[in-house]
């Protein structure tokens, strides 16, 4: 009899200690807006890449998928990452890219990694490439530097909710065939 006095203590105590639960917020009422710093806004130059935005995803003739991320322009810069996953759902590999607005150029940098996020060796330099085209929903790009082999990185936006990227290689410098892949919008 005199257990359950002292057991009640601690249980008392430790209820009196948690958070009270705050009601969920009505459906209807959208989140306040976060006042940004000035310099947070986007750079002229990238306005036109906004249709990128968003998750694109991709299945591959060979069952894997490609799993594509792009942010909208904030400051000089937007941010992007793939990411291919193999039929065993194991991750393939990963890249990350930025675009940004540098001494008055756009730039596209990539960084690509293994599934387990190592550098490869044979691709330790950043891939470097600078703004070729811009007109409409369609931006090209040419590599530069390592990156010379790759002499276009399209991205053109189709339609809503299609869009398409195309990779071309100089077959001098390179044995890589070009290819297209068609991602879909998911929401």
């Amino acid at each position: 009899m005199r257990t359950f006095p002292l057991l009640a203590l601690p249980l008392l105590l430790l209820a009196a200690c948690q958070a009270p639960t705050a009601a969920p917020a009505p459906a209807s009422t959208p989140p306040p807006a976060l006042a940004l710093p000035a310099s947070a806004s986007a750079d002229p130059q990238l306005a036109p890449l906004a249709f990128l935005a968003g998750r694109w995803m991709c299945v591959n003739p060979n069952s894997t998928v490609n799993e594509e991320l792009w942010t909208l322009p904030l400051g000089k810069s937007m941010v992007g990452s793939f990411r291919q996953v193999r039929r065993d759902g194991g991750c393939a590999f990963v890249e990350l890219s930025q675009i940004a607005v540098e001494e008055g150029e756009l730039v596209l940098r990539l960084r690509h990694l293994h599934g387990k996020l190592e550098v490869p060796a044979e691709r330790a330099e950043l891939s470097l490439f600078k703004l070729r085209k811009l007109t409409g929903e369609r931006v090209e790009f040419a590599g530069t530097g390592s990156a010379e082999g790759v002499t276009a990185v399209i991205y053109e936006r189709v339609d809503a909710t299609t869009l398409r990227q195309t990779i071309e290689f100089d077959p001098v410098k390179t044995k890589e065939k070009p290819f297209t892949s068609t991602y879909t919008l998911e929401r």
